[in-house]
């Protein structure tokens, strides 16, 4: 569970071959999740007290020379920003101003900070996702600009836009000013947009019509396929940022997808998917985690899978050799950290809760969505927990 997915579409199969594949695909989450649990969990960790009270934690991100980290709350609580080498909070500031907590991350050059609110449930049945963005700077505090009831809102690389994506509507905002520059609609576009490091392409995720079913093998003569398509499926495709011409889509349909993210490098994205909650065929939706060549814009089989409630993070190691995500176990929130390049699980991390009650006489209280980021030198990795901040130390043999 969660090393490479080799997904087979369903969509265009019936009979006997549809339900073989099945069966084997059963057959290998069982197998792949009795690995998983096999393994041991690394429980060596440290507690770090951020502050008093009982502030409940819901975002967290390294700036990129390594030096801060942005800690987001629950209940409008202030973003903290932690100094890593002292470990002592060197300012607050109100942002993020969300009840139920936000995501939070720092631009490519660590500029600005982008907030995204944390919904209780990521799907809404036939709509799209409406949530509530903001985008602060990073060393005042300022805000930028608020986004009210929008699907999704990124910064480019080069720190001088943000692109957000607002019914149809995709929308150049210019930074610092927060002023529109440009726009252009996308027919049918659902939840979540990337732009590639270089600026040069966006990605979007899309609903399905007929119309895009039509020439496609896989729908010729059947009509109950075609039907689940349009009904439970997206796909992705790719535009030039510049012309705003669609330049290709990805052959692949997927589930609904709610994030799209370019690695570092550009030279590929991660999908985020779920299954529509009319499609799910066991008891807890195993989402996904694909991947697409950004060069060739066709999917990869290298993939990885979580049952985190609600989106999960989705992050790679400062070196770019792991990547981690968060899951849940049999009874626990987990942390699922993987070799990136071979797919392999090297270690997972159980948020058992009673391991973190005793705290000098401290209050514990728990939480279903724990945020983490990976810390310089990547030996580490800081998870918030609840109203705690765990440090996972990795432990790898020299």
């Amino acid at each position: 569970m969660g090393i490479e997915i080799m997904k087979k579409n369903l969509t265009g199969l019936t009979g006997k071959a549809k339900s073989g594949i099945q069966i084997l695909m059963a057959g290998l989450l069982v197998f792949s999740s009795q690995l998983l649990y096999g393994q041991a969990s690394n429980a060596d960790f440290d507690r770090i007290k951020v502050s008093d009270g009982e502030v409940l934690f819901s975002g967290i991100a390294l700036s990129p020379d390594g030096k801060n980290l942005a800690i987001s709350a629950k209940q409008s609580s202030p973003v903290k920003i932690m100094d890593w080498e002292s470990r002592k909070v060197v300012k607050e500031f109100a942002a993020g101003n969300w009840y139920s907590g936000s995501k939070i991350t720092y631009s490519q050059n660590g500029k600005y900070l982008l907030l995204q609110e944390l919904s209780y449930v990521d799907f809404s049945l036939n709509k799209d996702r409406q949530i509530g963005f903001e985008i602060v700077d990073a060393a005042s505090g300022n805000q930028i600009k608020l986004f009210e009831k929008v699907q999704d809102v990124v910064i480019s690389s080069d720190e001088k836009y943000a692109i957000s994506l607002s019914g149809d509507e995709v929308t150049f905002w210019n930074l610092p000013s927060a002023t529109k520059e440009k726009s252009f609609t996308i027919p049918n576009v659902a939840n979540t947009l990337a732009i590639s490091p270089d600026g040069l392409t966006l990605a979007v995720s899309h609903l399905i019509t007929k119309a895009d079913l039509k020439g496609d093998s896989r729908f010729y003569k059947r009509k109950k396929a075609a039907k689940f398509a349009v009904k439970y499926k997206q796909f992705v495709s790719f535009y030039d940022a510049q012309s705003f011409a669609r330049i290709s889509s990805v052959s692949e349909l997927y589930d609904i997808i709610y994030k799209l993210k370019y690695s570092p490098e550009g030279n590929f994205l991660f999908n985020y998917q779920i299954p529509h909650v009319k499609a799910v065929t066991g008891k807890s939706p195993i989402t996904t985690i694909n991947m697409i060549d950004a060069a060739t814009k066709q999917p990869m089989r290298k993939g990885f899978t979580s049952q985190s409630i609600g989106q999960p993070e989705i992050k790679l190691s400062n070196d770019g050799t792991m990547f981690a995500v968060n899951s849940r176990g049999n009874k626990f929130q987990e942390i699922h950290l993987y070799d990136y390049e071979s797919g392999t699980m090297l270690k997972r991390f159980e948020l058992g809760y009673r391991l973190f009650e005793k705290s000098e006489g401290e209050k514990f209280i728990k939480d279903s969505r724990p945020s983490f980021t990976f810390l310089p030198g990547d030996k580490s990795i800081l998870i918030t927990f609840g109203n705690r901040l765990v440090l996972w130390n990795l432990e790898f043999d020299q």
